[in-house]
């Protein structure tokens, strides 16, 4: 069975780093071969220092990309929009400086729908232009509730959309009636709502995710007192542990 996981990041979160050679292995000794990637990034208030952590994190994924390729996994990466970046260095640039297979936005760190509308429009242009996915962090809060970007999904009907967590199961469910070009992921989806868009037809809508290696910050981590870097060992069984309670979803490839 051939696994891919579309949900997966690398790089800092919160006090713990989470090293791309111990993600990737990870992934690749509970047999997955494809997935979907986005390096973690902050919210910055200086313009300066967004950009350099920007072109740091384009260094690190020329590393990471080969690493993969070692490994024979296949890592497709997101560019993660930073509104500081992109009034400065345009989307062409950015995707003519790395291959990135899609765009990662969240509107935890920006409110893209209305501080950032503008230069959203300007991402689904490009998306749509490029034939480039776009993938949203949503959740159950105001700042995050799917909804907000209907606009979005309705002037540009063509532009493919992967909506993470659905954690809503009502709100996901009134999207893909409307919107046959929207996906949703599993990572951290409650089991009841992964079953209401089930039961109403939308089972292949649902692609798997896990939101690795965030899982084991929120199982090891963050309620200990002693903050360290994960090992390898703990990684690759806490990505054990998610396949284990994932039986039934289905498992697609990109």
């Amino acid at each position: 069975m051939k696994i891919c996981d579309y949900h997966i990041h690398i790089g800092q979160f919160n006090e713990t780093y989470y090293d791309y050679h111990d993600v990737f292995n990870s992934l690749k000794l509970n047999a997955v071969e494809h997935c979907v990637c986005a390096y973690l990034t902050p919210r910055f208030d200086s313009e300066k220092i967004a950009i350099q952590f920007y072109e740091s994190v384009v260094h690190e994924l020329g590393e990471a990309q080969c690493f993969a390729e070692s490994l024979k996994l296949d890592v497709k990466f997101l560019y993660w929009a930073d509104p500081l970046v992109l009034q400065h260095i345009s989307l062409e640039k950015i995707f003519g400086k790395f291959k990135y297979f899609g765009i990662a936005i969240h509107p935890g760190l920006h409110i893209w729908s209305k501080e950032y509308s503008e230069l959203l429009t300007e991402i689904f242009i490009f998306a749509n232009k490029n034939s480039i996915p776009i993938f949203i962090h949503t959740g159950v809060s105001a700042y995050d509730e799917p909804l907000q970007f209907e606009k979005w999904f309705a002037d540009f009907p063509t532009v493919e959309v992967h909506l993470a967590h659905c954690k809503d199961s009502k709100p996901i469910i009134m999207l893909f009636e409307r919107y046959t070009q929207i996906y949703g992921d599993t990572a951290f989806c409650p089991k009841d709502s992964y079953e209401e868009i089930c039961a109403a037809g939308f089972m292949e809508r649902m692609l798997f995710g896990t939101d690795f290696p965030i899982t084991h910050y929120y199982q090891k981590v963050r309620n200990n007192s002693i903050k360290e870097n994960a090992n390898l060992d703990e990684l690759k069984e806490n990505y054990k542990a998610l396949l284990a309670e994932s039986s039934g979803v289905i498992y697609a490839t990109v």
